[in-house]
């Protein structure tokens, strides 16, 4: 976890703040660990800590929580109604906030998820969701201060982190998650115009000159280096393999189909999306190279 809390105080509606601040609350009273995902998390990272903005905002909040078993789930969950913070809806990872009009998604990973990593949804456990890449995202939060009067602070992913759970996300839920798609494809174009270019020029000028000095191949290469290196071994090589599949010209490239889907339909869109890819790809493979087998 970053030691360096980032202030963004000031930048986000009192209203939200408030729900998030019961949100808090309620989970460190129960010790449950908790940090945003999704598109706030995207909209935290981009548009309040880098000012890039976001292709949409969205108006809900998107959480995981760190819980061992549903009980504990469900444990906070309805400590959360009971204080009038959350109303439960009929799905059961979805909320609604009581006094302000906000969709909240809850979902747990850790210890609840098992060996496999994957979490299936009583009562019918017929939704299965995959919790591939939320512990170490975790590990490696920001910390994020929302306010400063009073306080709080709320553990937000890091970039490598966040692309990780979009390409997860995007390959356990597809054809319904053609979002995660699209926010990918606007982290590897916006990565570039991030504080990255500072560290490229100190410690990768090799990987600029490589890329003549490219921004945007170059950031997108480091990611792909920084995904290796965050995420465990499971989780890489998933990524890698969704990654290989999702770049093979003579397959259906259902990815790249999602990531240009409502743009304008031109060949060179196209191709400058199927090449972020690749270089994201060539990435991981550039670190995964140096030390695993």
């Amino acid at each position: 976890m970053n030691s360096i809390s980032i202030d963004i105080s000031g930048r986000i509606d009192p209203e939200r703040i408030a729900v998030l601040r019961g949100i808090k609350d309620v989970a460190d009273e129960l010790g449950i660990r908790f940090f945003v995902v999704g598109a706030f998390a995207r909209d935290v990272i981009f548009e309040h800590i880098h000012r890039i903005p976001a292709p949409r905002i969205t108006e809900d909040i998107d959480i995981g929580v760190e819980v061992a078993s549903w009980e504990e789930f469900h444990r906070l969950t309805g400590t959360m109604s009971e204080r009038d913070i959350l109303d439960p809806t009929t799905l059961p990872y979805r909320f609604s906030a009581r006094r302000f009009p906000a969709v909240v998604d809850i979902v747990p990973y850790g210890v609840i998820s098992g060996q496999t990593k994957s979490i299936s949804w009583p009562p019918d456990h017929q939704r299965v969701m995959s919790m591939l890449g939320f512990e170490e995202a975790c590990q490696s939060a920001l910390r994020v201060q929302f306010s400063t009067g009073p306080p709080l602070e709320i553990l937000v992913p890091s970039v490598p982190a966040l692309a990780i759970m979009k390409i997860i996300s995007w390959n356990d839920a597809y054809p319904s998650r053609e979002r995660d798609a699209s926010d990918l494809l606007f982290i590897l174009e916006s990565y570039g115009s991030t504080n990255v270019l500072s560290k490229l020029y100190e410690f990768h000028v090799p990987l600029l000159t490589e890329e003549e000095y490219d921004p945007r191949f170059a950031s997108v290469r480091l990611l792909g280096r920084e995904i290796a290196l965050l995420g465990r071994v499971e989780t890489v090589r998933t990524i890698e393999e969704i990654l290989e599949r999702e770049t093979d010209e003579d397959r259906s490239l259902r990815m790249l189909a999602d990531m240009v889907r409502g743009v304008s339909f031109r060949s060179d869109n196209i191709q400058a999306a199927l090449q972020l890819l690749k270089k994201l790809l060539q990435g991981i493979k550039e670190e995964r190279s140096r030390d695993w087998p």
